[in-house]
């Protein structure tokens, strides 16, 4: 809820709120290794880098190996949240991308090292798993502070960082829910794609994933294990949805089809990359499904499989019922429209629209009004792509009338060029 408050009342601060959580998250690292290097008992190298555990009971440890690569692979899920942001982002076909790998080496490092770190000042490790508290990172710092407001002072900074991630990470599933409500993916998508006139933002849909998000927690009351099995979904789901992209990019390369790139392009390498993309994320979806501990009981078993062929069905029979007679793909935009248009007649070869010109495109569309968004610039979503509401005070449009509109508008603008 409080997450919800800040996407919505506190939409003009966000950018400042976002700095905030990226100053917390750096400086915070370092608060966090302090009493593990200097007041943790030490480890030895050989534990370290040599020793294996294989607490889970299966024979192989090959597969106990594999089943515990997944706790790494938790760091990452999310890594494509700022791509949902992109239609509110300045420049976004560069700096979308290279925020993602920004984010990826930085938190890669950061976490590499912390993870180091622990492990050197782990200590008796059947003490820390069997700790009653039942967070063995809690007994890791209390083992080398020896005090409680020490140790509460430290977790309530990692919960810190978990509540600023929780604002963004709204932030960019209520942008996606929007996005497929737009394109006419699931029902009532009419209701969940309006863009609010006050805030400009898509406050329905931050209302809907807030919903979920509750009820998520309402069944975690009920029964822990029916919990688990809904939030398997997510490590399993996000990166089957990471794989499907990037297959079909190598794919592609592999028949040496052309491939419209972007501006931002990983060159002779990409190829490569792709492949290995991959073969990393086909192992992780085949060690998802197993149960981490055998023998394999109702508490412990990993319901991700059932939960993920679930959800698959419930999509197919979606599909078949409601999205083939109403999905078109994505929405043009208008204003992209308008900028296509003007950059392929008297403007091609001149200049291209600059900022100040989508600005006054924004204001003929939009007059009176001067949105904010998270990028800390009038907001994307306040272009109104085709399919949503025109704030002229005249309801919903229907998709014809809005090309229409669209058009009229463009006319407007070459006359108004010609006339300077």
């Amino acid at each position: 809820m409080v997450a919800a408050l800040v996407n919505i009342l506190g939409i003009k601060f966000f950018p400042h709120i976002e700095t905030l959580a990226f100053i917390h998250h750096v400086s915070f690292f370092f608060v966090f290794l302090v009493p593990l290097v200097y007041l943790s008992p030490r480890s030895t190298t050989s534990f370290v880098f040599a020793n294996f555990e294989n607490a889970g009971g299966w024979r192989s440890n090959g597969v106990s190996w594999g089943i515990g690569i997944l706790a790494s692979a938790w760091a990452f899920v999310g890594i494509d949240g700022t791509s949902h942001m992109s239609e509110e982002v300045k420049n976004s076909e560069n700096v979308v991308p290279q925020s993602m790998m920004i984010a990826f080496f930085i938190s890669g490092a950061m976490a590499f090292g912390a993870s180091i770190a622990i492990l050197f000042s782990v200590g008796d490790l059947n003490t820390i798993l069997r700790t009653s508290t039942n967070y063995p990172i809690i007994e890791v710092f209390y083992t080398a502070t020896q005090s409680k407001a020490a140790t509460t002072a430290i977790i309530s900074g990692l919960m810190l960082t978990s509540v600023f991630s929780t604002f963004g990470l709204l932030a960019s599933a209520s942008r996606l829910t929007w996005a497929l409500a737009r394109d006419n993916t699931f029902p009532f998508s009419n209701y969940f794609k309006h863009v609010d006139q006050g805030y400009l933002i898509p406050v329905r849909s931050i209302l809907l994933i807030t919903f979920v998000a509750g009820l998520l927690g309402l069944i975690n009351i009920w029964s822990t294990t029916a919990f688990h099995a809904m939030t398997s979904l997510s490590l399993i789901g996000q990166y089957t949805s990471y794989l499907l992209p990037i297959m079909f990019m190598a794919v592609r390369r592999m028949g040496r089809k052309h491939v419209p790139y972007g501006p931002f392009k990983l060159g002779r390498y990409g190829f490569f990359i792709n492949v290995v993309s991959v073969v990393y994320t086909l192992t992780l979806v085949i060690f998802m499904v197993l149960p981490p501990y055998q023998p394999v009981t109702a508490k412990n078993m990993n319901y991700a499989g059932v939960v993920y062929g679930t959800v698959l069905l419930c999509i197919i029979a979606m599909w078949i019922t409601h999205g083939r007679r109403v999905y078109e793909g994505p929405v043009k935009e208008v204003t992209d429209r308008m900028h296509n248009e003007a950059a392929g007649s008297e403007v091609r070869g001149k200049r291209r629209l600059n900022h100040e010109d989508k600005a006054r495109h924004m204001r003929v569309l939009f007059p009176g009004k001067r949105p904010h968004s998270i990028a800390g610039r009038p907001s994307a979503l306040s272009k109104r792509p085709i399919g949503l509401p025109q704030p002229v005070d005249k309801g919903h449009r229907d998709l014809t009338t809005q090309i229409a509109f669209a058009k009229a508008k463009i006319q407007n603008e070459k006359l108004s060029a010609r006339q300077l």
